[in-house]
């Protein structure tokens, strides 16, 4: 919808600081992410955030990398996004429908979240 209106869509913390791959109901979705991951011999941050970059508008992603380490794995997404199957993209879309977080319970979450 913000797309169609003319707006940017901006991505912030698209990886959710891991949560969306760690509660109690999502096992299935990280074998699955993990499985395609491991297909294309890269990690499953790398594959999400490529993931990110192959939807119909464009999207600006902030990862939340916070070492230069990050920074340069999250940088391979860029390519890996252009080498993506249609077969990867349908399974990372169905994927992605299962991790749809409310605002309210996202920004309760990270707010708990113990910063190191």
């Amino acid at each position: 919808e913000a797309h169609d209106a003319g707006m940017d869509i901006i991505i912030k913390e698209g990886l959710a600081n891991g949560r969306l791959l760690t509660d109690g109901n999502c096992k299935n979705r990280h074998r699955l992410l993990s499985g395609v991951a491991s297909e294309l011999g890269v990690s499953t941050d790398q594959l999400a955030l490529a993931f990110i970059l192959t939807q119909d508008f464009t999207p600006r992603v902030l990862s939340g990398a916070v070492t230069a380490e990050h920074l340069q794995s999250n940088h391979k997404a860029v390519e890996l996004a252009g080498l993506l199957k249609k077969s990867h993209i349908e399974i990372l879309a169905r994927l992605a429908d299962g991790c749809v977080m409310d605002s309210d319970t996202y920004w309760a979450d990270r707010k708990a979240l113990v910063w190191n």
